[in-house]
């Protein structure tokens, strides 16, 4: 019914050790800022470009003006 106390203290003690990797982990990232080479796109990265590319709005007003609507003619009735 009740945790030895022996558990959550290897528990605790993890958990400082994953605290401190994750701080030398960022420190070291800070201090070789410079070095880091960014990683070329791969499939999954390209596919989710295209698809949310897609749904920017056009910037150019030639391309808003060929979305305007166009005023219809009237059609006579027979």
């Amino acid at each position: 019914m009740f945790e030895h106390p022996y558990s959550s203290q290897q528990v605790t003690a993890f958990d400082q050790e994953r605290i401190a990797r994750a701080a030398e982990r960022r420190r070291v990232l800070i201090e070789r800022a410079d070095q880091i080479v960014p990683r070329p796109e791969g499939a999954l990265r390209r596919m989710l470009r295209r698809l949310l590319g897609a749904r920017r709005p056009a910037v150019t007003d030639a391309a808003a003006e060929r979305r305007a609507p166009q005023p219809c003619e009237p059609i006579p009735a027979r």
